[in-house]
């Protein structure tokens, strides 16, 4: 049986109390020879906006309208991520295991197919499918080079890669804590998808309120277990039929915004091109279509205020990770 112990009044224990000066002598006993403590996403030059990637004990939240790529982009990260030694625990309430890891396939052969073979990618992605769900044995993935390549790949960092099926009724902030913590090794990444699923000590309150308290906890949870976390969040009645998704449009968005280290909006380039600017440039307004801008609107460390652009492969449950800067007017609502 699920124990929930959200309803307690303060689930995590306070941090240790330490001066500068014993922080400034332990940093070298600290100092680690196992990778950055930075965490790329992969996305280029979303990195380089934010100096690196993140950094533990960061809170960062993705928002966007449904449907926008907000998980797909959460995937994407988490791979990147375990692929360069990182572990990540990844709690979805959205979806199943099954479902991520027949995700996390079509990218691997996507991402591996040379131009000979992307007349049978498809017909691949689709046996890897059956493969995921039982109904063909692994080896008829394997016997075709293309899917053997990817299943020793995804083999190679998956081990670090782990999911978990979270319940809005039983997993709260106690539980991810316990959770982080029985699966960390080295530097280590929490993914929550979605920010509004997390079950919390008031679930009868408004939404607003509700989201407000998990944004909170998951700072905490970050803070006191020294791993980033990234949160995903939808859009709360002031974000509907905007066309522009803002931070102050999320749901529990007060919060949100105090609480986040970083935050980062995702909204389809066509919908928030300024249509002056659209008129003047039929070709390239063409192009607009099948990409997603990610404003960075957030950052206590950097840059905010900027805007990127990444163009979607959601066939292959992707982003180009290779994106740039948005030259564009973009509406501001």
């Amino acid at each position: 049986m699920v124990v929930n112990h959200s309803d307690t009044a303060h689930p995590l224990p306070p941090g240790p109390v330490a001066t500068a000066a014993a922080l400034l002598a332990a940093l070298d006993d600290a100092r680690t020879d196992v990778g950055s403590p930075r965490f790329a996403t992969g996305f280029q030059p979303l990195d380089d906006a934010l100096r690196g990637g993140v950094q533990p004990h960061d809170l960062v939240v993705l928002g966007g309208h449904p449907g926008v790529g907000k998980s797909v982009t959460a995937l994407q990260w988490a791979r990147r991520m375990a692929m360069g030694g990182q572990t990540v625990v990844y709690v979805d309430f959205q979806h199943s295991p099954t479902a991520l890891l027949r995700r996390l396939l079509a990218i691997e052969l996507a991402s591996l197919a040379r131009v000979d073979e992307r007349t049978t990618l498809r017909q691949v992605q689709m046996l890897g499918e059956e493969v995921v769900l039982g109904a063909r044995p692994t080896h008829a993935l394997t016997a075709d080079p293309l899917g053997d390549e990817a299943v020793h790949r995804l083999g190679d960092y998956g081990a670090r890669l782990h999911f978990v099926a979270g319940s809005s009724r039983a997993t709260g902030i106690v539980e991810l804590a316990d959770i982080v913590a029985n699966h960390r090794d080295g530097h280590t990444a929490l993914f929550v998808d979605s920010l509004q699923s997390l079950s919390t000590a008031n679930p009868i309150v408004g939404t607003n309120t509700v989201t407000g308290e998990s944004a909170a906890a998951l700072k905490e949870l970050a803070m006191v277990a020294n791993v980033p976390v990234f949160a995903l969040a939808a859009a709360g009645r002031a974000g509907l039929g905007i066309r522009r998704l803002r931070l102050r449009h999320l749901d529990g968005a007060p919060a949100i915004a105090h609480e986040a280290d970083i935050a980062i909006l995702l909204n389809d380039k066509s919908e928030i091109v300024s249509a002056s600017h659209s008129d003047l440039d039929r070709v390239r307004s063409t192009a607009r279509h099948g990409r997603v801008v990610f404003s960075i609107e957030k950052h206590r460390t950097g840059g905010a205020g900027l805007d990127l652009e990444f163009r979607k492969d959601f066939a292959n449950a992707r982003f180009d990770p290779d994106g740039r800067f948005v030259t564009d007017t973009l509406v501001t609502e």
